[in-house]
């Protein structure tokens, strides 16, 4: 069995720390990967290979880009009662890089598209609302510092990544400080860049509060000139479409952003609807309130896209929505009450049930809404009734 240890571990060492060397130096963590970059043997130009002899270039690139592209490894799929496991994001992301192994020649062509093809993701969240292991923007600086000391004379278009995917609290979104450091890692260039406020990263959704969103961080943030489309995703349950579609009105009337070089990205399209269906259940508790009795353990979303462009300012209509939203960006979105009170549910029982003791309560997750309550109830009534005659004092 192999004993390598994995790619970051020998570029950096294990935890960052400093190996020494025979002489006693401390190493430069880039040596070993300069030598494979060097390569022992002259680069073969495989022109007996009709890859290389009869392909144009432009039909090479598509298929290393097929071959290269990740995908996610539902073999470690995410579970099931998470927050976090959505379309898209059933399972972590991975890269088969056999391709790169064959010959130079193919490295030389192609060693940048799993880094440029990947969906690099980010969780501005709490621990809870993220998975186990997730790239951090310290841990992408080492890597994006590294490609470019690698490969300075390769121009900088080559090594920019296509998607960059951040899902935020807002509690974290809203200064814009954390965003910032994941857009102004250096050397990091992201071509598009989606930024997704689920469900369960909204404000007090736990108690139904009507939906809104501070905006420090539209004005805070700065987007790399890389990046060409920003697209806003602000989801809730299916029910409360009225409140996400008045958000997402006001946010296209009055929100723009800023890249490096002060163009700015402003959404002029129409935006578009997703709709989903997950389970109801994350962090042990079962959120009865939000499910239909007809169809019991999952809940259904509604979720709306922004696409934000750069604005031509030039053009008057561009130009005048930039200035415009401007006018308004520091403005707070709340939902008005008379929206808020058409789609939220009036606190008259459980929003949620404790799952640590379904089995005993005779609970599963085909026991629609109302009939779990009912026998959560029962079941502690009982319990406590128990309780009070261990409890009460025995006459002699």
């Amino acid at each position: 069995m192999s004993n390598r240890r994995p790619f970051f571990e020998t570029v950096v060492g294990r935890r960052g720390q400093r190996r020494p060397t025979r002489q006693g130096r401390r190493p430069d963590p880039y040596d070993k990967i300069h030598r494979i970059e060097s390569f022992a043997l002259p680069i073969d130009d495989q022109f007996s290979s009709p890859l290389f002899s009869d392909l144009p270039g432009e039909v090479r690139d598509l298929i290393y880009e097929y071959a290269l592209a990740d995908y996610e490894d539902l073999g470690n799929a995410y579970e099931l009662d998470t927050c976090y496991r959505r379309p898209d994001y059933m399972a972590p992301r991975k890269t088969d890089t056999a391709l790169l192994r064959t010959c130079q020649a193919v490295y030389n062509d192609a060693w940048y598209l799993p880094w440029t093809l990947a969906q690099h993701t980010f969780f501005l969240t709490a621990p809870d609302r993220k998975p186990k292991n997730n790239t951090e923007p310290h841990q992408m600086e080492r890597v994006s510092k590294l490609i470019e000391r690698l490969h300075p004379d390769v121009l900088s278009r080559r090594k920019e990544v296509h998607n960059v995917q951040v899902f935020a609290q807002l509690y974290i979104l809203e200064p814009g400080n954390s965003l910032n450091n994941v857009l102004q890692i250096p050397y990091f260039m992201p071509r598009t860049v989606t930024i997704t406020i689920r469900h369960t990263d909204i404000w007090f959704w736990e108690t139904d509060r009507p939906i809104y969103i501070r905006t420090p961080w539209i004005n805070t943030v700065r987007f790399p000139t890389s990046v060409t489309t920003l697209r806003i995703q602000l989801e809730s349950l299916q029910r409360r479409q009225p409140q996400i579609d008045y958000v997402v009105a006001r946010a296209q009337q009055e929100w723009y952003f800023t890249r490096d070089d002060d163009v700015h990205l402003v959404s002029t399209a129409a935006p578009t609807a997703t709709r989903w269906t997950g389970s109801s259940t994350w962090v042990n508790r079962r959120w009865v309130r939000d499910e239909d009795d007809q169809e019991p353990g999952v809940v259904h979303y509604y979720m709306s896209t922004l696409v934000f462009k750069p604005a031509n300012m030039t053009e008057d209509e561009n130009g005048y929505m930039a200035r415009n939203a401007g006018k308004h960006a520091r403005r707070t979105i709340e939902v008005p009450p008379d929206i808020a009170a058409k789609t939220n549910i009036p606190g008259t029982g459980y929003a949620s049930l404790l799952t640590g003791r379904f089995e005993e309560m005779g609970i599963t997750n085909k026991t629609p809404a109302s009939e779990a309550v009912r026998c959560f109830r029962e079941f502690l009534a009982e319990e406590s009734r128990r309780n009070e005659l261990n409890a009460a004092p025995v006459d002699e």
